[in-house]
């Protein structure tokens, strides 16, 4: 077949914004060719969100540079410039048509030929995102059956599986990213190259195995990202923690499923409907909240869970720091993990406890993480819902920014040093406020003069 026979003519307007039609044009009136590619394609086709556009032409990444002069030129070796856009995304790919050389840490390849756009689709991962889309004449240049795959909802690797995973290895999980957030099939002879190369998963970094996670599990199908993932074989290899809970036996009094996985997978998917745009680290939490349950398990020959969630925050923080989380998503993702057990104790509370809890900086995900769990277990939601009337009360006085009376001037003032004695007395004056019987500074003062003042 011809390149010729390979355009299809679009039934309907590409919409593309302003900043990305000055570029196309730029390049056009240098007297090159400029297309749309991969993802901004696939997803016009599907009537999905476009959320960022790439350029691919034939203008050499020389040219390129003099077209842009304010373009970002790290990747110009393998012909990627990215040009800021003033907009959002901030920055615009535009590459040049290439062929990869051979690739030795599948990722990079040790080089490149500047070729056409054949040959340029022919490199790409998966057949829906091979396509290029000309607006100077509305139709898209389908070289590998991407818009085939995409009217039968396929997943498919462009040429030979095997060889695009050892290629990228990161295309392993692209593939269950992908599978889960269009919900399409993968095909057979992907699936099975996808199980044989699982082991290169190894060879990816941390980071970029992370951003992948993370972008399943804050996607709208995070249960089916990480059920895809063990049929996958590749869930032992990056969160074997989380495999691990496969035959962990549930209690039947307070849980419906019979093991831990089969819990977390239906939270997983409740969460996702209760709050689609959940946070990293709420995401991340709920995927780790019952890691410790094996370890406890254990512990406890099987007879309860008793502590699981110490376990799983200890586990849950060498994860994130394995997978190279931020400082502070770790630190909230671990409180999370830790503390998700707390509400079913919020009635039983001291007023100072719980209102401490309630002005958490986590708490609000804290609820959420509760509200799935209770949800996917026995549907109890009565700590839920007191929480979070307790919490609108709060918000609605304009008391959950309650300063503090006092703070630890005001004790150097009264001659204490800091110290355990220190901590004491801040942390019992706090009770105190929190539980209205101490309302001023004075009263505040004069309370530990009177208690603590030898």
């Amino acid at each position: 077949m011809s390149t010729q026979e390979k355009w299809v003519r679009l039934d309907r307007p590409f919409q593309i914004p302003a900043y990305v039609r000055e570029a196309l044009q730029k390049v056009n009136e240098s007297g090159h060719v400029a297309y749309l590619v991969g993802g901004c394609v696939r997803d016009f086709l599907l009537g999905r969100e476009i959320k960022d556009y790439d350029i691919a032409t034939d203008a050499n990444p020389d040219l390129l540079c003099k077209l842009f002069p304010m373009a970002i030129t790290v990747g110009k070796a393998f012909g990627v410039l990215k040009v800021p856009t003033g907009s959002q995304p901030p920055l615009l790919e535009i590459a040049t048509f290439r062929k990869d050389l051979n690739y030795e840490d599948h990722r990079r390849p040790e080089g490149v030929v500047f070729t056409g756009p054949e040959e340029d689709a022919n490199r790409r991962d998966f057949t829906m995102n091979g396509l290029f889309y000309d607006p100077k004449t509305s139709r898209i240049l389908d070289c590998v059956g991407g818009v085939e795959d995409i009217q039968n909802r396929v997943i498919r690797a462009i040429g030979n599986p095997s060889v695009r995973f050892r290629e990228d290895a990161l295309r392993l999980l692209r593939v269950v990213r992908f599978q889960s957030r269009l919900g399409f099939s993968i095909a057979a002879e992907t699936a099975q190259a996808v199980r044989s190369r699982a082991r290169l998963i190894s060879k990816v970094s941390a980071e970029r195995i992370r951003d992948e996670l993370t972008a399943m599990w804050t996607g709208p199908n995070p249960g089916d990202s990480l059920r895809l993932l063990s049929e996958m074989e590749l869930l032992p290899l990056v969160l074997p923690e989380v495999e691990a809970l496969k035959g962990v036996k549930q209690f039947p009094s307070y849980h419906p499923d019979e093991d831990v996985w089969s819990h977390l997978l239906k939270m997983l998917d409740l969460l996702a409907k209760q709050s689609p745009k959940r946070t990293i680290t709420l995401a991340w939490a709920a995927v780790l909240h019952e890691v410790g349950k094996p370890i406890v398990a254990l512990q406890n020959e099987g007879k309860n869970f008793n502590g699981h969630e110490v376990e799983a925050s200890k586990l849950a923080e060498k994860i994130c720091l394995r997978l190279k989380l931020s400082g502070s998503e770790v630190q909230r993702v671990v409180s999370l993990v830790a503390d998700h057990l707390k509400l079913k104790d919020s009635f039983q509370m001291r007023e100072a406890t719980l209102q401490r809890l309630l002005r958490a900086d986590h708490f609000e995900e804290l609820l959420a993480l509760h509200r799935a769990d209770a949800c996917a277990s026995d549907g109890n939601l009565a700590y839920y819902e007191f929480c979070l009337s307790r919490l609108n009360q709060l918000k609605d006085t304009s008391q959950l920014d309650m300063p503090k009376l006092i703070d630890g001037r005001d004790l150097i003032q009264l001659g204490f040093q800091p110290g355990p004695l220190f901590s004491e007395i801040l942390a019992t004056v706090e009770d105190l406020t929190l539980e209205k019987q101490l309302t001023t500074l004075d009263q505040a003062l004069e309370y530990v003069i009177k208690n603590f003042v030898r």
